[in-house]
């Protein structure tokens, strides 16, 4: 049960705190204003910042910012609570009520959406303490499936430390008690997954905030001062604040919102810079012909034979020809050519075609016709390939005959033809439409998926040339069966490796939309495709592009409103599901944003001034008629009236009567009572919603939600069944009251389900208790409510019947009844239950159901005896319940096979700070490797803790510790704060351990000894043994205490020569230590690296080593970040020619080859990397 803070305006209460949160506020804005980002959220653009977000029915109210992905429009939020100064401890009233607002919005989908959203605590500069709290969450984010692990890192002294320690159990304080004193670690986990702290020093003149913000400014008008222009916008934000407004973009006056235009850059006139040479006539040009052609063509690839082969036989002479002329027309002033990259392109296409068209004859078309169906019409080779590995065709070698550049310029050309006719003033009448025509009837009659998905990426353009034509092509394919789209529909990937090949084919459709004679029928063939979408990942669907389209505030057509109602009835009649999800769509409060629908590349659809924006009228008329048209569609059914409820708020007042009317008729009423209550349940919680939310703008009128209840109220269920379900849920909050104290509220609740429970029992005994409790969410609220009623013949029902049964639910009911017979009466009541004539596997399960305890496990050894595991295989085994020793427990789990319920148990004993018996740990980990327990009892973090105990407990012989290394090495890596010490210490001091470990991975190079099929036995042990080498970091010579003794590197390094020269491993064995030697320490004497290291890498035969050497060092740098300057490659180089010419001085100058040849390959990375993006940004 959460309890709420009351609605104030943040002016009401003065002080510091105040001024610092205006800051913070304003700091927001110029992010927004700038197009900087929102710090814990993606880097997408921020829309929206809510000042004071109560009204809107958050807690965590001080701000709401919200932002969106540009491409498929999903949004996030960050909800930030400001508290300049504050305790996070366990006495901290202020901070406990954060953590109880925080608690509350966390808890509701309706403000709220898990692992996207967001909750930040803002506070000044964060102090030594505070950093350990930041330390914290982002150590819940770094863990973020496996709470488990998180709060045994928290519990170790390697990760952590008193003080963190100390803060989570601040954060675990405060939650349990806003969760009614109910937390489960995977709860907390998730929170704090959510959950950030951030310093900000603003109020400070010179802070490091303040500093970044007016940077942020300057960007814009460096004329402007900076810091005049944050006073502005703070003294702006503080007046929204005020007004418990919210803030975007358009909302600033005109004078901030001038300064945050981008200005355009003007470049001098070439004019003004050098002397003005006469633009060619190209209509009177030599080769006009030959370009007029080309523009048909658009672009081509000059290493493609394809491409060479298409534009000769277009052109009607040789490519040397042609390409003669080509190069002559491109030095020419105002060239309408362009090459780069061998990729030749027309210019001004549109132009040059009105210019020269008239140079086009029908022969002329009839080949480019004959062309573009032969090019266009070549399936694409990916289709040959899995979905998932497509994105590598061209490393599969299934590429396309024509370059993708040809057959993009040649769609665009049919789109040139088909929307400027009349340029081809010599061909006969009509030619030009017809050849487009033709073209698209050609290419897509009968066309298969294959094709069509070949095309996607040129449908648009298609679309464009003959929109009658393929529009009609479309259709004819939705009538196919099977249709070629639901193929297409089922290659859709994941956005990573697949690809979403139907993209095209809407854009097309939405381009063709903005066309008034064309919009009914794209509407009817989208919500035909809508229907056979199974919906996936990509933003892109059928279903949004018809909501883009006819959205009221933002059509995206240039057809009449009565034209577009002619649209949605027209659709609401041939697809009446699709039409009604779409209808929903269009109501008022949904699709707050849009970034608009594909438009006409080619077709003057589009005026400049045609584009114009939806007045208020028209935008009520549109959302009237649909509101309207919604009531009407949805009828009797109760599942459309349900969808309709949730959006009683938003309906307008004809739609909100009409909805009412229907929902109060007869016809209604007269529903059985599971039909009717379904709507029932929406109506109560939606009126709840705004009864615990009065204050929010959003909310509405008592007067309106008065008249919903009284519909509620008519079609209530009288079957205790129905009434009384929505009682047992997993959501408690939404049955609270906003405004009144969570404590009492939970207590009332409590009161309301024993009632609810107390009736069913009286009217239908414990034969309707248990019907009841299998219909309901959770049973064991069930039960608990049941277990609060004194009746020995429930008691009899229950038990021992339920107790080994194979139904969760009836598991569940009386794990509950169990639960709270023992809260309430003790283990009395335990003792006196009369068990004589139950099983031992009966008494185990309900020992389990009990807390995990001293008493429960003395009780098993008593009550069972030698049947102890009936209860050692089913308890929970929750560590923190215990209050007896608990090594008594880990003894019995794993004597009965819960070797990983035993390392839990451990791994809390080390959280506590009890003494753990190395050995009983030992057997616990070994014992894990075979056991049958559920993989999910497996908890990795736990058992690298427990080994990290291990290596630093004294009494734990070498043996064990090997054993316990070696069968976990796969955990042990740097990454979890682990390492196999023993192993790489053994790899470090002893050459025949580091002989054998390369011998169980590689083979010899001997000729004498066969080769042997690995078994799966040895494949696992050579795959352990590579991790333990490619983990490695520990080099040779260093000893116990860490420090590096060069008599022992020498004399181990002559060891594994001799030992691996004689298996034949010698070459791969230098490999190997030279890339462990990247590690070494620096020389006494000041040299970077130790001088007995570098003379070993230095040996005339040490050349594998200096291999090793080079590799390891590559590899080291691991994933990293990309700088288009090539920075960081230039710093290597430099730092390894710096390290060359000292080892060099030192006398060691073949290793100081190697290292040259590193800088030089980092030198080359920095000119790719250079070259590379310097090419893309010319693209």
């Amino acid at each position: 049960m959460t309890k709420n803070k009351n609605l104030s305006n943040p002016f009401s209460t003065g002080g510091g705190g105040v001024h610092f949160e205006a800051h913070v506020q304003a700091s927001f804005v110029v992010l927004m204003l700038t197009g900087g980002y929102a710090p814990c959220l993606p880097c997408w653009p921020i829309t929206e910042i809510k000042l004071q977000g109560k009204i809107d029915g958050f807690d965590t109210d001080d701000f709401i910012v919200v932002v969106e992905n540009s491409g498929n429009k999903e949004r996030r939020k960050l909800l930030g609570q400001v508290k300049h100064s504050i305790a996070i401890t366990q006495g901290s009233d202020l901070f406990g009520d954060v953590m109880q607002a925080a608690w509350n919005d966390f808890q509701n989908p309706d403000v709220f959406v898990k692992g996207k959203d967001v909750i930040a605590l803002i506070t000044g500069p964060l102090s030594k303490t505070d950093s350990e709290v930041a330390w914290l969450l982002n150590h819940a984010r770094a863990n973020p499936n496996d709470a488990a692990r998180f709060f045994g890192n928290i519990a170790t002294a390697y990760f952590s430390s008193d003080v963190k320690r100390e803060k989570l159990d601040a954060f675990r304080h405060h939650l349990t008690i806003a969760n009614s004193g109910i937390l489960t670690d995977e709860d907390f986990h998730r929170f704090l997954k959510n959950f950030y702290l951030l310093g900000y020093d603003l109020g400070e003149e010179e802070g490091v905030v303040l500093s970044l913000i007016n940077s942020h400014i300057s960007q814009f008008k460096p004329e402007s001062p900076p810091r005049f222009v944050w006073s502005r916008i703070l003294e702006f934000t503080n007046n929204r604040n005020h007004h418990t407004g919210r803030i975007t973009r358009n909302d600033l006056p005109e004078e901030l919102s001038n300064i945050f235009v981008t200005e355009l850059i003007i470049s001098i006139p070439e004019s003004l810079t050098m002397p003005q040479l006469a633009n060619a006539d190209w209509a009177q040009h030599p080769d006009a012909t030959c370009l007029a052609l080309a523009v048909l063509i658009g672009a081509w690839n000059e290493k493609s034979k394809c491409d060479i082969e298409v534009i000769t036989q277009l052109l009607g002479i040789s490519y040397d020809v042609w390409l003669q002329k080509a190069r002559e027309i491109l030095h020419c002033t105002d060239s309408p050519l362009s090459l780069k990259n061998g990729i030749w392109k027309v210019v001004n296409r549109t132009e040059l075609w009105n210019l020269l068209g008239s140079r086009i004859l029908d022969q002329n078309l009839e080949t480019f016709k004959s062309l573009a169906v032969s090019t266009l019409k070549e399936p694409d080779p990916a289709f040959e390939l899995p979905p998932d590995e497509r994105y590598a065709a061209s490393i599969h070698g299934k590429v396309l005959e024509c370059s993708h550049v040809l057959r993009k310029g040649i769609a665009e050309g049919l789109a040139i033809l088909g929307s400027y006719p009349d340029a081809c003033s010599n061909c006969s009448q009509g030619k030009a439409e017809t050849t487009c025509l033709l073209v698209l009837r050609e290419l897509l009659a009968d066309a298969d998926w294959v094709l069509w998905g070949s095309l996607n990426s040129i449908l648009p353009t298609l679309a464009e040339a003959a929109p009658g034509t393929f529009l009609y092509a479309v259709e004819k394919a939705l009538s196919l069966l099977p249709c070629p789209f639901d193929e297409l529909f089922s290659q859709e990937g994941n956005g990573t490796t697949g690809g979403n090949y139907l993209t095209g084919l809407l854009w097309a459709l939405e381009g063709l939309a903005w066309d008034e004679q064309f919009l009914v029928r794209v509407c009817v063939a989208l919500g035909e495709l809508a229907s056979h979408d199974p919906g996936g990942q990509w933003a892109n669907r059928p279903a949004n592009s018809l909501a883009t389209i006819l959205l009221p505030w933002r059509p995206q057509t240039l057809a009449s409103i009565d034209k577009r109602k002619v649209a949605v009835q027209t659709l609401l009649n041939e697809w009446p599901d699709i039409a009604w999800k779409l209808i929903i769509q269009l109501l008022p409060g949904q699709h707050r944003i849009s970034s608009g629908s594909h438009k006409p590349s080619w077709r003057k659809t589009i005026l400049d001034d045609s584009e114009k924006g939806v007045t208020h009228q028209e935008y009520w008329q549109q959302v009237s008629f649909y509101a309207d048209l919604a009531v009407d569609a949805a009828g009797n059914d109760t599942a459309r009236l349900s969808a309709l409820i949730d959006h009683f708020g938003n309906l307008p007042q004809s739609a909100f009567d009409q909805l009412v009317e229907v929902l109060a008729s007869q016809s209604i009423s007269e529903l059985p009572e599971d039909q009717r209550l379904f709507l029932w349940d929406r109506l109560t919680k939606f009126t709840n919603k705004h009864r615990r939310f009065s204050d929010a703008k959003w909310a509405l009128s008592d007067e309106l939600i008065t008249r919903i209840e009284d519909v509620a109220e008519k079609i209530a269920p009288t079957n205790p069944f129905n009434l009384y379900q929505h009682l047992f849920t997993h959501s408690d909050y939404e049955l609270y009251d906003k405004n009144s104290d969570w404590e009492e509220q939970r207590k009332r609740l409590d009161v309301r389900r024993e009632a609810a429970i107390r009736e069913i029992f009286q009217q239908n005994g414990v034969e309707g208790v248990i019907r009841f409790a299998e219909c309901v969410v959770s049973p064991e609220q069930v039960g608990q409510a049941l277990g609060m009623i004194a009746d020995e013949v429930i008691e009899k029902a229950f038990l021992p019947h339920f107790l080994d049964t194979e139904n969760n639910k009836h598991e569940n009911l009386a794990g509950g009844f169990i639960w709270m017979r023992h809260h309430i009466n003790g283990w009395e009541w335990c003792d006196n239950i009369d068990k004589s004539g139950w099983t031992p596997k009966q008494i185990g399960y309900f020992l389990a159901f009990l807390p995990f305890t001293k008493e429960a496990w003395d009780r098993a050894s008593q009550w069972l005896e030698e049947n102890q595991g009936e209860y050692w295989s089913h308890t929970r085994a929750n560590a923190y319940q215990a209050d007896g020793d608990l090594a008594i427990a880990i003894e019995k789990l794993i004597e009965h096979g819960r070797p990983h319920s035993a390392i839990n148990c451990l791994d809390r004993m080390r959280y506590a700070k009890q003494p753990i018996n190395a050995e009983q740990c030992v057997r616990a980990l070994i014992s894990a490797l075979s056991s049958n327990e559920p993989t999910y009892a497996m908890d990795g973090y736990r058992i690298v803790e427990l080994i990290n105990f291990l290596q630093s407990e004294p009494s734990v012989t070498q043996d064990d510790l090997f054993k316990v290394e070696w069968a976990y090495l796969p955990l042990l890596d740097r990454h979890r704060g682990a390492a196999p010490k023993l192993l790489e210490n053994r790899l470090a001091n002893d050459p025949d351990f580091f002989c054998e470990v390369i011998r169980l991975i590689y083979r010899s190079k001997k000729e004498d000894q066969p080769s042997k099929e690995p078994t799966e036995e040895s494949k696992a042990i050579a795959d352990n043994a590579w991790r333990l080498l490619h983990e490695w970091k520990t080099p040779p010579g260093t000893q116990e205490d860490e420090t590096f003794s060069a008599e022992h590197f020498n004399e181990w390094l002559q060891r594994v020569k001799k030992l691996c020269m004689e298996s034949g491993h010698l070459e791969i064995a230098l490999v190997t230590i030279g890339e462990v030697l990247i590690h070494a320490p620096s020389d006494p004497d000041g040299l970077w690296i130790h001088c007995a290291v570098a003379k070993a890498l230095n040996d005339r035969d040490a050349e594998d080593m200096r291999t090793g050497f080079r590799s390891g060092t590559s590899n080291s740098r691991g994933m990293h970040w990309v700088d288009p300057k090539g920075t960081p490659e230039k710093e290597l180089a430099k730092q390894f020619r710096d390290k060359a010419e000292d080892v060099e001085n030192a006398g060691f100058q073949r290793f100081a080859v190697t290292l040259r040849e590193l800088a030089e390959s980092y030198e080359r990375d920095a000119e790719r990397i250079i070259n590379e993006h310097k090419d893309r940004d010319d693209d």
